[in-house]
């Protein structure tokens, strides 16, 4: 797991002063950027190798706001991977309280930026992701 955390700015919000939905998408992206650079991954090594790997599928559940200026923590498990697909499960709590806000889910393709195939990792980003697959807890 790994826990990434963030500032609900003020541009983030809607005119009731809560986040839009939309951003969790945003965050959870980052979380995952951010998950794969700390076991040794990041976008640009794999872009150099023509992969990219696109959402194929995406999903939120909304518990509670997340409110202007309040710290988010996104735990981000990587909890499937083969080496044409990952799947990324997330966690956001707000750190002052540690009140679930929202839970997420993402599938990603592997594919070659160049062609746009679907692809299989190379071991080189293949082993590091699997090491870290793991359950996210209280499913």
């Amino acid at each position: 797991m790994y826990s990434a955390k963030y500032n609900v700015r003020f541009y983030e919000t809607d005119m009731m002063g809560i986040a839009h939905h939309s951003n969790h998408f945003r965050w959870f992206e980052n979380a995952r950027v951010e998950y794969l650079r700390h076991i040794g991954i990041t976008l640009g090594s794999m872009m150099d190798e023509d992969i990219v790997f696109p959402i194929m599928n995406v999903s939120c559940h909304y518990n509670e706001p997340a409110r202007f200026d309040d710290v988010i923590r996104i735990e981000t498990y990587l909890t499937k991977l083969t080496r044409a697909q990952m799947v990324f499960k997330y966690r956001m709590v707000r750190d002052a309280d540690d009140v679930l806000l929202a839970t997420g889910e993402t599938k990603n393709a592997f594919m070659m930026k160049s062609t746009g195939k679907i692809c299989r990792v190379s071991d080189k980003f293949y082993k590091p992701m699997l090491e870290s697959v793991e359950e996210m807890p209280n499913e």
